[in-house]
């Protein structure tokens, strides 16, 4: 009876961990579209959707954020003068490698480019570059020592309450909606790709179909990709 009551908490603790880890990735997904959409916004001068899918989410930012936590959860029981020094380098090391492995695996597998570092200093094959690494490194810092100290807590209660757990569920699960779809759309940006014959920038490409599409000023502007998926499908029947 007592083993199985072990049993109970440890599933019950590993249920917990998940729980807290998918709230944690659902809220930096959209925080990190926010940070994306004024990072690129004030770049472009023009309200354009960052990252791939059509939703207010970018998944890198999800899950940068469960290494940083899980990272960060480690530091707590390292009592150590150069803590702030080890969390930089390996957030930035973490982060970068992160970065790199999601823009290869975009480019290999739909031969498109999110972003492109190629002409910033210090890159490596245009997906990391030593200004944006550093920037990762900065911002782990503020969450190390701003945001981690109560956001594991706030993460327990959210998932505790019955109400903010069905909400994060219905999220969860329009996000994955939005991601099927969006691999669709890959699909299809992979066969223009190929019909064009060179590598597809995708910010460069938004700008372009904002521009072409007839679309209402604000549907251009928040969901460009509804606009992009129109203005693919025309160009791949010209091809």
């Amino acid at each position: 009876m007592e083993l199985f009551n072990y049993y109970d908490i440890i599933v019950m603790v590993k249920d917990m961990l998940i729980l807290k880890y998918l709230f944690l990735f659902c809220m930096f997904s959209v925080i990190g579209w926010i940070l994306e959409l004024l990072y690129r916004s004030i770049v472009t001068k023009k309200i354009v959707n960052p990252g791939f899918m059509t939703g207010c989410v970018v998944p890198l930012y999800g899950f940068g954020v469960i290494i940083l936590n899980i990272l960060c959860t480690l530091f707590t029981k390292i009592n150590s003068d150069y803590k702030v020094i080890f969390i930089f380098i390996l957030s930035v090391i973490l982060l970068s490698i992160l970065e790199y492995i999601t823009g290869y695996m975009l480019l290999k597998f739909f031969n498109l480019k999110l972003w492109d570092y190629s002409m910033r200093k210090f890159n490596i094959k245009g997906f990391v570059c030593l200004k944006f690494s550093f920037t990762w490194g900065i911002l782990s810092l503020v969450y190390y020592y701003l945001i981690f100290p109560w956001i594991n807590e706030y993460a327990i209660k959210f998932i505790s309450n019955s109400f903010c757990l069905f909400s994060l569920g219905m999220f969860f699960g329009v996000f994955l909606i939005d991601l099927f779809v969006t691999i669709d759309l890959l699909k299809k940006l992979k066969e223009y790709s190929f019909a064009v014959k060179h590598i597809i920038n995708l910010e460069k490409l938004k700008l372009e179909s904002i521009r072409k599409s007839t679309r209402s000023k604000f549907i251009k502007s928040i969901y460009p990709y509804l606009a992009t998926n129109k203005f693919l499908k025309d160009k791949i029947k010209k091809k």
